[in-house]
């Protein structure tokens, strides 16, 4: 005799919506009754002429794959018309959220990025692609870890560890997506969108959107990626030159020189333990050609000001009582190059 299954409610209010919006879903903060409780709803309407079941497959995955840097679904649930998938909500928001708000340090990419792909070595490990990793699908979560979320391109691999996404976000596809004639890509392709991820923390969220508005159409985008001039490769000085070098080996254009393996990127990222690891930029926008980094020392914060227009620096201390003092071993007075002022903020 076949145990029929039981239908059960849930109920949950609306509360807000969230920046992380999908393509084909609403993502809205919501309480549930039942569990007294804000989470996360993922809702995705029902299309017709589809198997409503396959909408699932996203909660099944991240249900499955449990990870401690990977986003856990709470339930899923249906009605007549839309799938709902329950996940925490972290106050902390996305990495999206959180460069939006400081530029990160060296050290602060580092172990982000060391955390968040610790669930994609994971999900690797068990022969899933995600196709989907952006600053937006990583969450903060209230212990201050990096969390990979949302599977919802994500595809197992075949027997030759391929697989193909369903669509692109054109300005996170690696150059193979609009060059092989062939759909079938291999982990290369979670690689690219990772050192692409990384590259945009380096860089800082004001100044990559200021790379992505300067493309006017999908076609010198799409070129720009094939030719590899996209992303610009600039860094900011503090940004640690062996960081740099991890992550431009991550966007290589060509597949095959990248990293294939993302533990070969942990471990690299890993042996990073010296350097510039604590300065901070600023995110006070440039005036007449200059630009700040500070750093904690003791009781007080280190300052430099970098002064492009006369290739100077001038150095302070400042406390938090309002006092200002001039730091002599933090300034340059003149012919302060690229290379001079790494080695200033990787020397103090």
């Amino acid at each position: 005799m076949l145990t029929p299954y039981k239908r059960a409610d849930v109920e949950f209010e609306w509360i807000s919506d969230l920046e992380e919006q999908g393509c084909f879903s609403k993502v809205y903060l919501a309480h549930d009754r039942h569990l007294a409780h804000d989470l996360v709803i993922k809702e995705i309407e029902k299309k017709e002429n589809t198997n409503h079941d396959d909408y699932f497959n996203e909660a099944r995955l991240l249900y499955k794959h449990a990870h401690p840097n990977i986003v856990q679904v709470q339930y899923a649930a249906q009605c007549e018309s839309n799938i709902y998938i329950a996940m925490p909500f972290y106050h902390n928001g996305s990495l999206n959220q959180l460069m939006k708000k400081n530029n990160l340090t060296s050290r602060e990419i580092i172990r982000y990025s060391i955390q968040f792909l610790s669930g994609l070595y994971h999900i690797h490990s068990k022969g899933l692609m995600h196709f989907d990793i952006k600053p937006n699908n990583i969450m903060i979560s209230n212990r201050n870890e990096a969390m990979l979320s949302d599977f919802g391109l994500s595809q197992l691999v075949n027997e030759e560890s391929r697989a193909a996404p369903e669509f692109g976000y054109h300005f996170h596809v690696p150059p193979e997506y609009f060059s092989l004639s062939t759909n079938d890509y291999n982990f290369t392709y979670d690689i690219y969108q990772a050192g692409l991820t990384i590259y945009r923390m380096c860089v800082g969220h004001d100044n990559f959107e200021r790379e992505r508005s300067a493309f006017r159409t999908i076609e010198q985008l799409r070129e720009s990626i094939i030719n590899g001039s996209y992303p610009l490769k600039e860094y900011p000085s503090h940004i640690h030159k062996k960081l740099i070098t991890i992550v431009n080996k991550c966007i290589h254009v060509d597949p095959n020189e990248r990293y294939q393996s993302v533990l070969d990127v942990l471990n690299d990222l890993s042996a990073i333990s010296d350097g510039v690891l604590d300065w901070r930029l600023q995110m006070t926008k440039p005036t007449n050609g200059t630009c700040e980094w500070q750093k904690k020392s003791g009781d007080a914060i280190l300052s430099i000001v970098f002064d492009a227009e006369n290739s100077s620096t001038t150095g302070f201390r400042l406390y938090d009582d309002g006092r200002k003092r001039r730091a002599t071993n933090l300034t340059i007075s003149s012919g302060c190059t690229p290379t001079k002022l790494y080695r200033l903020l990787k020397d103090n």
